[in-house]
């Protein structure tokens, strides 16, 4: 039936093109020379149907057939009228020139030009005029949905899905697969565990557009194998004073139990004030807690806060104030500012379950699975977030323009977990109930210089220096574990003391990172000759670049646990035991003679630097050949990476230089101003990051799993194929079919590797594999079908990906498994929109859909299964009201609240079914959200 109706949609839609006529044309500026005029306006007078030039000055436009009148304008210039006859099935070329007029200054038809990159139309243009495959979503897109950050936005796009709410995945690859630009800059990866863009950090009202480049090019960076991400941010067109404010309910959470400990007065600011951090004077000698006495001296200076208090989650609520000014200077010189400070107080709380389980090998059943661990979670989180966003523009003749765009994110967010269950394999016979008490505080600047000058009619230079700095701190997370015998139910729970200093016991864990960046590169471009092309002109363009990126590392860890010297009476140590949460690590039981005492476990492998260096140059060239469109090049990338650590108390030194040769072609073929045809080919490459290869050990105890680095990873290499059918009927609207093949010689991928009855996940390149699949999108408004009435103001975006991957294990294969999926990759990716938009009453609403299919969260091995992550259904609902000053916006987003499910390939058929057992399940409840915006 959905095919059916899928189908007379489709047919619906292309008799409707077939019926009408097409006018189209060239628009130029008169004033300067007849070059193209882009982005001008372009309407059938009397009626809706219009058009913007594009980056060329082109246009088209179908209509009925019949008499109109073709009306060209741009603010600035004095509009014309052409008279037109629009016939069934023909194309009228009509082409026409403007002239400035009215005395309005040059840079105000500046500022028309480059307004209009955030809209949908503009972006469909883009997208048309793309040297590869890309998909992107605009600012105006972004703001019919609910989503309020870049990762909730970027779902919209095809083939794109999110991962932990956070993350990017590109054709179902792995975040780590896919790298990030920011307004022409590499973006750091934000996460201390893993290479990847948390795009959570990005406001979407901050965002002017973001595109997924899924083909390589020699002038972009070659480290991606599924997409580059580049981010825009606002620039500012007109004054304007904004103030916004929204509220919301979360099911299961607000105004429900809310637990956590102790924190500081800048809490709701998003930061720490140095409350939970190690005091100044604690020893920094590894060695100085060995001693009892100092070893009390030392615990007394951190504070009691082990005890959770129950309070109420609050409504989350957030704040805006957007600010954009435009400063006319001496000479036609524009100075243009756009300034952004939002605030958001967010709370979560969900049950999860959390389980382990280990192959049992010994029974000579590879299948039988031992259940480990059996555990309930309750999981309480607030997040503050301050974002301040200020971007400049200062425009000083037509043909230059320098911009200058910071962003900074700062963010806190205090967590409990209370964990109940069984430990069967370590603690048979008793319940245990477990804690974690932390906050982690991140603080995230990204700032660029950009610089874009045309020196001439034939030669341009385009400049980019960006710097990042990233502080990320885990002050004080404390973990313990507590017990009692399953059949002495009215006992108390008693303090599981360790021997030994370790990071699941008593522990009280500090860890920061510093990291800082700055990055670089020039691009010239060439017209070296014009040649004929169906009656118009084309450029035959050469470009030329060299791109520098360096980073650094400091991260640093250390933890602590309380132990009961061995001199403490055995009567002394029952007592000690049974003390409840809010005294028994306090003072008076913290003593060189008679109590706990503090000891450090952490060594020097819990600590690394790290740096990278890469340098780039690339040359690339475009030749037009009729309907023809042939570009590529060669980009020559040389990286190298150091990591200075420690593997126990050896020191480690791993340095990894390596030069990639990444060859790229693309070819498209244009039919007419409306059908594209693309083939692309590109080399890629995919490079470990610092956390992937440094031997630091970190206990995550929310998945109850170890997470380690693998320094024996390396640089993998990707081929890419790509073949896709470009339809462009109309404004705004886009048809498209792709086929792709990708091959990977050394993939980087998540596992389990066998080390111990500790469930580990570390990182390890599988010998080969490849990926290939196909993706259809849709975008189509409903204006060409049904001229007036709601059936109108209807438009629909759908997109689709099927995906197949196969990993080649060789060495790395194990008993149980031989071939499997690539990790982290998902088989389909799906969705839709139906939107509704009427700029006469102000209403406009959403619905959106999003699926992606189980995919491989971690590779098995001997002693651990694979584990999936189930596929889920996300839909959102948002409906919004908009007056001249104020826009109201109701949302409701995760609509169907499914349950996010993980569970492992217990009988290694490589699928999850009904004799697959679950590992991590929990649900984070639906999000109403009312919002106002006030434009002053």
């Amino acid at each position: 039936m959905k095919f059916n109706l899928t189908l007379i949609t489709l047919l619906i839609t292309f008799f409707s093109y077939a019926q009408k006529g097409s006018v189209k044309g060239t628009l130029t500026d008169k004033d300067m020379n007849n070059e193209p005029l882009p982005f001008a306006n372009v309407q059938l007078k009397g009626t809706t149907i219009g058009t913007t030039t594009d980056e060329n000055g082109k246009y088209s436009i179908d209509a009925e057939p019949g008499n109109y009148k073709i009306v060209f304008s741009f603010l600035g210039y004095e509009s014309v009228e052409v008279s037109v006859t629009v016939k069934a099935n023909q194309t009228t070329t009509i082409n026409s020139s403007l002239t400035a007029g009215g005395g309005v200054a040059l840079q105000d038809v500046v500022v028309a030009t480059t307004r209009r990159k955030n809209t949908e139309s503009a972006l469909v243009m883009e997208m048309k005029e793309a040297k590869q495959v890309i998909s992107a979503i605009s600012a105006e897109q972004m703001s019919k949905g609910t989503d309020s950050n870049a990762a909730q936005a970027m779902q919209r796009v095809p083939g794109v899905t999110i991962n932990d709410g956070k993350f990017v995945m590109v054709r179902g690859l792995n975040e780590r697969y896919n790298n990030v630009m920011i307004n022409g800059a590499l973006a750091p990866s934000t996460e201390v565990d893993r290479r990847t863009f948390s795009f959570d950090l990005l406001p979407t009202s901050a965002l002017e557009k973001m595109t997924v480049s899924k083909t390589g090019a020699a002038y972009l960076p070659g480290d991606f194998a599924g997409g580059l991400v580049s981010v825009t941010t606002s620039e500012n067109f007109n004054d304007f004073t904004q103030l916004s404010f929204n509220v919301g309910f979360r099911n299961n959470t607000t105004f429900d139990d809310y637990f956590q400990t102790e924190g500081s007065p800048t809490d709701f600011l998003g930061t720490d004030n140095g409350f939970r951090q190690l005091p100044s004077g604690f020893p920094s000698d590894r060695d100085a807690l060995n001693n009892n006495e100092q070893s009390v001296l030392a615990a007394n200076q951190l504070s009691n806060n082990f005890n959770p208090t129950e309070g109420s989650a609050f409504l989350d609520t957030g704040i805006g104030f957007s600010l954009g000014r435009q400063i006319k200077l001496k000479n036609d010189r524009l100075l243009s500012t756009i300034n952004m400070l939002s605030y958001s107080n967010k709370f979560q709380n969900f049950t999860k379950n959390v389980n382990t389980y280990i192959n049992d090998l010994t029974s000579g059943n590879v299948t039988q699975q031992q259940l480990q661990r059996d555990f309930d979670d309750a999981y309480y989180s607030n997040e503050v977030r301050l974002s301040l966003l200020s971007n400049w523009s200062y425009r000083y003749n037509p043909n230059n323009k320098i911009t200058f765009k910071n962003l900074y994110n700062q963010i806190g967010e205090n967590f409990t977990t209370l964990r109940t269950g069984f430990d069967i394999d370590q603690r048979p016979g008793q319940l245990l109930n477990n804690y974690e008490f932390g906050y982690s505080g991140r603080k995230i600047l990204t700032s660029q210089f950009n610089g874009e000058h045309k020196l001439s009619e034939k030669n341009n230079i385009n400049w980019v220096l960006g710097g990042n700095i990233i502080n990320d701190i885990l002050p004080d997370l404390r973990r313990f574990r507590t017990f009692r015998d399953i059949d002495t139910p009215n006992a108390p729970f008693k303090m599981i003391d360790p021997p030994s200093s370790n990071p699941f016991d008593t522990g009280r864990f500090y860890s920061e990172l510093n990291e800082q960046s700055v990055n670089g590169g020039v691009d010239y471009e060439h017209k070296i000759e014009r040649v004929k092309n169906d009656e118009e002109f084309a450029n035959i363009v050469l470009k030329a670049g060299v791109f520098t990126d360096y980073k650094t590392r400091d991260f640093s860890a250390r933890y602590f646990s309380y132990l009961i010297p061995g001199n403490v009476s055995p009567d002394r140590k029952e007592e000690l035991l049974i003390l409840p949460l809010t005294e028994v690590f306090s003072p008076a039981n913290v003593t060189a003679t008679n109590g706990w005492v503090l000891r450090e476990g952490s060594n020097q492998s819990d600590s690394y630097k790290a740096n990278n260096l890469l340098t780039a140059g690339y040359v690339y060239g475009e030749l037009p050949i009729a309907k023809l469109l042939l570009t590529g090049g060669v980009r020559i990338e040389h990286n190298r990476l150091e990591v200075d650590g420690f593997q126990g108390i050896q020191r480690l030194l791993v340095e990894q230089p390596i030069t990639s040769v990444l060859p790229s072609v693309n070819f498209s073929y244009t039919f007419n101003e409306k059908n594209l045809l693309r083939l692309a080919y590109s080399r890629t490459v995919n490079r470990p990051e610092f956390r992937e290869i440094a031997p630091f050990l970190f206990y995550d105890f929310q998945e109850d799993t170890e997470v380690v680095g693998s320094t024996d990873l390396t640089t993998a290499t990707i081929d890419n194929f790509d073949l896709r059918y470009e339809l462009y009927p109309s404004k705004g609207e886009t048809a498209s079919i792709g086929v792709f093949y990708k091959n990977f010689d050394k993939p980087i991928e998540f596992n389990l590797p066998t080390v111990s009855q500790q469930r580990r996940i570390s990182y390890t390149n599988s010998d080969s594999a490849i990926l290939y699949g196909a993706e259809v999108e849709l975008r189509k408004s409903m204006k060409n079908i049904f001229k007036t009435g709601f059936l109108s103001d209807l438009s629909v975006n759908l997109n689709a990906s099927y995906i197949f991957s196969e990993v080649e294990l060789g060495g790395a294969a194990n008993i149980l498994q031989q071939k499997r999926a690539l990790q982290g990759q998902s088989p389909y990716v799906v969705n839709a929109a139906l939107g509704y938009d009427n700029k006469e009453n102000g209403w406009n609403g959403n619905i959106i859909f999003n699926r992606f299919g189980d995919r491989i969260y971690a590779a098995g091995s001997e002693n651990f299964a694979t584990i999936y992550e189930i596929a889920r259904n996300q839909l959102d609902f948002t409906i919004a009201k908009s007056f001249e000053k104020v826009t109201y916006k109701l949302g409701i987003a995760n609509i169907l609240d499914d349950k996010f499910q993980f569970f492992q390939d217990s009988n290694t058929d490589n699928k999850i079914s009904d004799n697959d057992d679950p590992v991590f399940v929990h649900k984070t409840g639906a999000l109403f959200n009312f919002s106002v915006t006030y434009k002053f």
